[in-house]
């Protein structure tokens, strides 16, 4: 068997690899009792489905075998690496919290009763990203407390700017007093102040982001102008030597990218009330 022949075996392999995966990215997740065996979204399943049919087709029109792993890889890591959603999430959240707050803060300030009912009520028009959390901690007021309601929410949303409003209202609920609406307000008003800032430096960080996928799309244009139109002068690289040598050009893009990343990645905020319900529940 010759190397073509090699070549479109694996190709082959890899288009059944990848048509498998775009089906069973539609089936049902799998679970046995509360486990879940597999969680990865359908979206996961798509784009690994991609960069499988993408890998093989460009091994199969280079016949370089660094090309598949290369192109593969790149349509997984890139769009995590040169736009990151986590830092857009925690920001979203982030005003979802103050917009809540203010608003149980408004209604306690029209006097719909203490702190649970506010809660209760706020649960029907709480923001999109938090609202079923929000009804959950609606729910679990009714039937476990308002407190350890108040730390399962916090737990939940596993989100600094949600500790900070809890820990203010556990504060208050155990020191008592008035004020807990113009309390509300305040912390309403701290994490829009915060969410601002801090759209203002993921702006920042996007700057860099945005000049390295033009720098991408450029070589990218640039290689397959040169395969399509000056083939000749990529002759070295189908040699053994030549596919030592792109494999650590490729090593050396790569890593460039993923240090760029980790230099405008945001740093993970450290949470205040972390795990708080599970250390009370192993304490009884």
């Amino acid at each position: 068997m010759n190397v073509d022949e090699l070549a479109g075996a694996a190709c082959g392999l890899a288009l059944a690899t990848a048509v498998l995966i775009v089906l069973y990215g539609h089936l049902p997740v799998l679970r046995l009792g509360r486990t879940r065996w597999w969680t990865w979204s359908r979206r996961g399943w798509q784009q690994t489905a991609a960069a499988v049919l993408l890998g093989a087709g460009a091994w199969w029109v280079t016949r370089w075998p660094v090309a598949g792993p290369a192109v593969a890889a790149a349509v997984l890591g890139l769009p995590r690496v040169l736009a990151p959603t986590a830092s857009r999430v925690a920001i979203t959240r982030g005003e979802a919290v103050a917009s809540w707050t203010r608003r149980v803060g408004d209604l306690l300030a029209s006097g719909a009763g203490g702190l649970s009912q506010a809660i209760t009520r706020s649960a029907d028009t709480a923001p999109a990203p938090i609202a079923g959390a929000v009804q959950r901690l609606a729910h679990r007021i009714r039937s476990d407390g308002t407190e350890p309601a108040l730390r399962a929410f916090a737990d939940e949303l596993a989100d600094p700017a949600a500790d900070a409003v809890v820990l203010a209202l556990l504060l208050r609920l155990r020191a008592g007093g008035r004020g807990l609406a113009d309390l509300l307000h305040a912390q309403a008003e701290a994490q829009s102040e915060q969410v601002r800032t801090r759209r203002q430096v993921e702006a920042d960080r996007a700057k860099p982001r945005t000049t390295v996928r033009c720098l991408i799309a450029i070589v990218a244009v640039m290689l397959a102008g040169l395969f399509l139109f000056a083939g000749h002068y990529l002759t070295p690289f189908s040699t053994l030597t030549g596919q030592i040598v792109l494999a650590v050009l490729t090593a050396i893009g790569a890593g460039a990218v993923a240090w760029m990343h980790r230099l405008t990645a945001s740093p993970t905020a450290e949470r205040v009330l972390i795990g708080t319900q599970r250390k009370e529940v192993q304490a009884r």
